[in-house]
């Protein structure tokens, strides 16, 4: 008997939508069906696969093997169809997308408008997290990372890249002067990101010019995971932090922030799309990913 793989789509549909009459819903097909394809699945593999009650659906240890195997073959075919489908309509659909508090608030926001306008189809669902999520498990399309990359099994685009330098307010300066040499950082309240951290304690990596970057002690009074977190204070005299030169540029012009050591810079803070090797570059992730680009160029990426 030749192997029907529906049975196994429609098997997944049950389980991630909690019940046979949901799936069935969901796959605009009679709940019989489903109970038939579901039993004709168990019959060819030889085991139960779900616990059937009167009021609850749960999975055998074979039937959850076999879902956890079998659920990104189903979102594979399905993100396949659907770029199909789009290559022919258009980027259109559900886009979800995970990025930093911080950046989506001061840079995506305010790019929303014209992505929307330029790709009316394309529906956004934004997730504002620093947590690494699982993309798979999470349904992300894209995840927008700034900064450096851990190794992994993503694929990741490059979108821009953001210079960092160290800034001030007027009052802090005033208040604790200005430290004329990176080592005499240490000597400051430092207003730093979690992610400073070393071994031998905060460190912010610094160069001169074209020189080689060296990592400099700094002494902390906020520490935070997004440098949203920090503005305020930052503005407010508290202390000096290390932040992208963009993300300062009006404060900077305003005169409310100073640029201190204005002769040493920062990493450059890398803004990098990632997704699932498993999931198919569709019409529109491919897109998103150009708009970003041809929006962000004006940093000389």
């Amino acid at each position: 008997m030749a192997r029907d793989m529906n049975d196994t789509l429609v098997f997944v549909r049950v389980v991630q939508e909690g019940s046979f009459t949901a799936a069935a819903r969901a796959l605009q097909i009679p709940k019989t069906t489903v109970s038939r394809r579901v039993y004709e699945l168990e019959k060819y593999m030889g085991a139960q696969l779900l616990r059937r009650t009167t009021r609850k659906l749960s999975l055998t240890e074979a039937g959850a093997i076999y879902f956890e195997q079998c659920r990104s073959i189903a979102s594979t075919l399905e993100a396949a169809e659907g770029a199909v489908h789009q290559l022919r309509d258009g980027p259109r659909g559900w886009l979800r997308v995970t990025m930093p508090y911080s950046f989506g608030v001061s840079w995506f926001a305010p790019l929303l408008p014209g992505f929307r306008a330029s790709y009316p189809d394309v529906r956004l669902e934004i997730v504002a997290s620093h947590a690494t999520l699982d993309l798979v498990e999470a349904e992300i399309d894209i995840a927008l990372r700034l900064g450096e990359l851990p190794d992994s099994s993503l694929v990741a685009r490059r979108l821009a890249s953001f210079p960092s330098g160290i800034f001030a307010s007027p009052a802090y300066l005033r208040r604790a002067g200005a430290p004329e040499t990176p080592e005499a950082l240490r000597d400051h309240s430092a207003l730093a990101l979690h992610q400073a951290r070393r071994d031998v304690g905060y460190v912010w990596p610094l160069r001169k010019g074209s020189g080689k970057p060296r990592g400099y002690l700094i002494d902390p009074v906020v520490v935070a995971s997004d440098p949203a977190l920090l503005y305020d204070a930052l503005r407010q005299g508290e202390g000096i932090s290390l932040a992208m030169e963009q993300s300062m540029a009006s404060d900077v012009k305003a005169r409310s922030l100073v640029r201190v050591l204005p002769q040493w810079i920062g990493p450059p803070q890398e803004l990098n799309a990632l997704s699932s090797r498993e999931r198919m570059p569709s019409p529109k992730v491919q897109a998103f990913i150009s708009y970003l680009k041809e929006r962000l160029r004006f940093d000389g990426v």
